[in-house]
Protein backbone atom coordinates (compact mmCIF):
# COMPACT_ATOMS: atom_id res chain seq x y z
CA UNK A 1 0.00 0.00 0.00
CA UNK A 2 1.33 3.41 -0.98
CA UNK A 3 1.54 6.23 1.54
CA UNK A 4 0.43 9.72 0.64
CA UNK A 5 2.65 12.59 1.73
CA UNK A 6 0.91 15.96 1.65
CA UNK A 7 2.93 19.15 1.98
CA UNK A 8 5.99 17.15 2.93
CA UNK A 9 9.03 15.85 1.16
CA UNK A 10 8.74 12.23 0.12
CA UNK A 11 11.38 10.09 1.84
CA UNK A 12 14.28 9.18 -0.46
CA UNK A 13 14.08 5.47 0.32
CA UNK A 14 10.51 5.42 -1.00
CA UNK A 15 11.51 7.24 -4.20
CA UNK A 16 14.34 4.81 -4.87
CA UNK A 17 12.08 1.74 -4.47
CA UNK A 18 9.31 2.90 -6.81
CA UNK A 19 9.02 2.03 -10.48
CA UNK A 20 9.76 5.05 -12.65
CA UNK A 21 8.05 5.71 -15.97
CA UNK A 22 9.02 9.38 -15.88
CA UNK A 23 12.49 10.82 -16.40
CA UNK A 24 14.29 11.34 -13.09
CA UNK A 25 15.66 14.67 -14.41
CA UNK A 26 12.79 16.45 -16.15
CA UNK A 27 9.93 14.34 -14.69
CA UNK A 28 8.25 14.03 -18.10
CA UNK A 29 6.88 10.70 -19.29
CA UNK A 30 9.51 8.77 -21.24
CA UNK A 31 8.05 8.31 -24.72
CA UNK A 32 11.24 7.14 -26.45
CA UNK A 33 12.51 4.42 -24.10
CA UNK A 34 16.16 4.14 -25.05
CA UNK A 35 18.30 3.72 -21.95
CA UNK A 36 21.42 5.74 -21.12
CA UNK A 37 23.64 2.65 -21.46
CA UNK A 38 22.51 2.00 -25.06
CA UNK A 39 22.97 5.66 -26.02
CA UNK A 40 26.33 5.73 -24.22
CA UNK A 41 27.45 2.69 -26.20
CA UNK A 42 27.01 4.61 -29.45
CA UNK A 43 28.53 7.75 -27.94
CA UNK A 44 31.65 5.85 -26.81
CA UNK A 45 32.12 4.56 -30.35
CA UNK A 46 31.68 8.03 -31.82
CA UNK A 47 34.01 9.73 -29.32
CA UNK A 48 36.90 7.34 -30.10
CA UNK A 49 37.90 9.45 -33.08
CA UNK A 50 38.86 12.34 -30.78
CA UNK A 51 41.79 10.78 -28.95
CA UNK A 52 42.90 13.93 -27.11
CA UNK A 53 39.51 14.55 -25.49
CA UNK A 54 38.29 10.94 -25.28
CA UNK A 55 39.72 10.13 -21.84
CA UNK A 56 38.31 13.26 -20.17
CA UNK A 57 34.88 12.80 -21.72
CA UNK A 58 34.72 9.06 -20.95
CA UNK A 59 35.71 9.69 -17.31
CA UNK A 60 32.85 12.19 -16.89
CA UNK A 61 30.46 9.81 -18.67
CA UNK A 62 31.37 6.81 -16.50
CA UNK A 63 31.05 8.87 -13.29
CA UNK A 64 27.60 10.04 -14.37
CA UNK A 65 26.44 6.53 -15.30
CA UNK A 66 27.71 5.19 -11.98
CA UNK A 67 25.71 7.83 -10.09
CA UNK A 68 22.40 6.92 -11.77
CA UNK A 69 22.77 3.11 -11.76
CA UNK A 70 20.88 2.67 -8.49
CA UNK A 71 17.65 3.28 -10.45
CA UNK A 72 18.23 0.26 -12.70
CA UNK A 73 15.58 -2.42 -12.44
CA UNK A 74 12.97 0.11 -11.31
CA UNK A 75 12.44 1.80 -14.66
CA UNK A 76 10.72 1.08 -17.95
CA UNK A 77 12.29 -1.33 -20.42
CA UNK A 78 14.68 -0.13 -23.10
CA UNK A 79 13.61 -0.85 -26.67
CA UNK A 80 17.18 -1.83 -27.61
CA UNK A 81 18.49 -3.98 -24.73
CA UNK A 82 15.11 -4.80 -23.08
CA UNK A 83 16.52 -4.16 -19.59
CA UNK A 84 14.56 -2.05 -17.12
CA UNK A 85 17.13 0.73 -17.21
CA UNK A 86 15.31 3.63 -18.89
CA UNK A 87 15.08 6.07 -16.00
CA UNK A 88 16.31 9.05 -17.98
CA UNK A 89 14.70 10.29 -21.18
CA UNK A 90 16.99 10.31 -24.22
CA UNK A 91 16.76 14.11 -24.39
CA UNK A 92 18.07 14.65 -20.84
CA UNK A 93 20.85 12.13 -21.31
CA UNK A 94 21.97 13.46 -24.70
CA UNK A 95 21.79 16.98 -23.25
CA UNK A 96 24.31 15.82 -20.63
CA UNK A 97 26.48 14.27 -23.36
CA UNK A 98 26.33 17.48 -25.37
CA UNK A 99 27.43 19.53 -22.37
CA UNK A 100 30.47 17.34 -21.65
CA UNK A 101 31.40 17.36 -25.34
CA UNK A 102 31.03 21.15 -25.43
CA UNK A 103 33.08 21.51 -22.21
CA UNK A 104 35.85 19.46 -23.85
CA UNK A 105 36.12 22.18 -26.54
CA UNK A 106 35.56 19.80 -29.43
CA UNK A 107 34.79 22.63 -31.86
CA UNK A 108 31.71 23.73 -33.76
CA UNK A 109 31.95 21.23 -36.61
CA UNK A 110 32.33 18.28 -34.23
CA UNK A 111 29.51 19.51 -31.98
CA UNK A 112 27.37 19.94 -35.08
CA UNK A 113 28.11 16.32 -36.02
CA UNK A 114 27.19 15.23 -32.48
CA UNK A 115 23.86 17.05 -32.74
CA UNK A 116 23.05 15.40 -36.06
CA UNK A 117 23.80 11.93 -34.69
CA UNK A 118 22.39 12.18 -31.15
CA UNK A 119 19.50 14.63 -31.61
CA UNK A 120 16.58 13.82 -29.30
CA UNK A 121 15.42 17.44 -29.07
CA UNK A 122 12.21 16.81 -30.98
CA UNK A 123 10.59 20.03 -29.74
CA UNK A 124 13.56 22.11 -30.96
CA UNK A 125 13.67 24.13 -27.76
CA UNK A 126 16.91 22.81 -26.26
CA UNK A 127 20.30 21.96 -27.70
CA UNK A 128 19.01 21.85 -31.29
CA UNK A 129 18.93 25.66 -31.14
CA UNK A 130 22.74 25.46 -31.05
CA UNK A 131 22.64 23.32 -34.19
CA UNK A 132 20.55 25.93 -35.98
CA UNK A 133 23.06 28.62 -34.95
CA UNK A 134 25.86 26.46 -36.41
CA UNK A 135 24.00 26.32 -39.73
CA UNK A 136 22.31 22.91 -39.33
CA UNK A 137 18.83 21.95 -40.47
Amino acid sequence: MSKNYFNAAKPAFSFEKELHSNCIFCDKKITNPLCPECIAKGFRQWIRQFTDEEKIIKTKLECFLKEIRHFEGRSISCVACHKKTTHLCPYCFTNFLYKIAKDANLGASILSEFLFIFDFDFNHDGYSEDLEEMGGY
